[in-house]
């Protein structure tokens, strides 16, 4: 073979092999070297050089004290979780749009909040934190972090709530739910757009303080960066979108129907009373709720499209409810994750 063109035909190989490393990196953590009791660190959107003296701090500081010294460096402590033998927990953080992950000995902190993609209980009864669900509970999940009138509110869908024949919301008292740990008490919905309009969305309250944290994010977990919520996109066909559910997990993807198929649409909207768009993705129960979003981009960066409504069909059709009817509706504004 000539010098020149294999030396070309290697290039390009390097280039494709970078390619595909650069794709298999979206959504994943930059695994970086254990520093101190931390036994893996990772990073998505910084360099393991910059949060190494970070890791170290909190690996070889008490366990409770963890989120305390995350934000002090300027990170916002999200969720801590034990690992299986319950020896170690993880704990993620956000700083503007990048994250981090690191897992040292100790017992978990008590650190969770508000996230879009969380499992979600709603009852008639009042709930107990560390009580099991009453009676007639069912399970839904977290869409997106907005806010009205000045305070935040957390989307899920209404009919989760449901709405009795005199308008009032059947369900009206939820939590957010932590296996193995005892839930976290959101208090009674706040709205219900169900109620008056062809909307299938509700309102929460969402917890507060320091170890209640609440973000514009989508939540993959604490073993992968969260996407983070840039703003809204229009429901148009063939858009490629995603959503997570309770049930059937993160980046459920596909495309939104056009052309023909938008009948399906109309069908769905007719048995299930609400505006819906429909997509090819399958859906399960449970996965009610959450957040439908744009395929997330090569920064890690999504954005809102509806709250997943209804499985519809004999496929288990994922159809929605579009977000900005929705934040009309509310008179809310959507919570974007800081670009800084």
């Amino acid at each position: 073979m000539d010098a020149a063109l294999k030396s070309v035909l290697c290039a390009v190989a390097a280039l494709l092999i970078c390619a595909a490393s650069a794709a298999a990196q979206l959504g994943e953590y930059d695994a970086c070297q254990a520093v101190g009791d931390a036994t893996l660190v990772g990073v998505s959107g910084a360099s393991c050089a910059e949060i190494a003296p970070l890791a170290r701090t909190v690996s070889t500081a008490p366990a409770d004290e963890a989120a305390t010294l995350l934000r002090a460096a300027g990170w916002m402590p999200l969720r801590s979780a034990a690992t299986d033998d319950g020896s170690a927990f993880d704990i993620a953080a956000i700083r503007g749009r990048s994250a981090l992950r690191i897992r040292r000995p100790g017992a978990a902190p008590d650190l969770d909040g508000w996230m879009a993609g969380r499992e979600l209980i709603f009852a008639r009864r009042q709930l107990v934190g560390g009580a099991r669900p009453p009676s007639g509970a069912v399970l839904c999940t977290s869409a997106f972090l907005v806010t009205l009138r000045g305070h935040p509110g957390g989307l899920s869908a209404a009919h989760c709530g449901g709405v009795r024949d005199d308008g009032t919301t059947q369900r009206r008292n939820a939590a957010l739910r932590r296996q193995p740990q005892p839930g976290i008490v959101l208090g009674r919905v706040q709205r219900n757009l169900a109620r008056s309009r062809p909307l299938d969305a509700l309102v929460l309250p969402v917890p507060s303080g320091a170890r209640r944290p609440s973000a514009g994010i989508v939540n993959r977990g604490v073993a992968r960066p969260p996407w983070f919520v840039t703003g809204t996109a229009r429901p148009l066909g063939k858009r490629r979108v995603c959503y997570t559910g309770r049930t059937s997990g993160v980046d459920q993807c596909g495309v939104i129907l056009s052309g023909s198929a938008r009948s399906i649409n109309r069908q769905a909207s007719r048995i299930s009373r609400v505006r819906v768009t429909c997509t090819s993705i399958v859906a399960r129960e449970g996965d009610s709720g959450g957040p439908v979003y744009t395929a997330p981009a090569a920064d890690g960066t999504v954005r809102a499209i509806g709250i997943t409504t209804l499985v519809f069909g004999l496929f288990q059709t994922m159809c929605f409810t579009p977000i900005e009817p929705v934040l009309d509706a509310l008179n809310a504004r959507l919570v974007i994750a800081a670009a800084g």
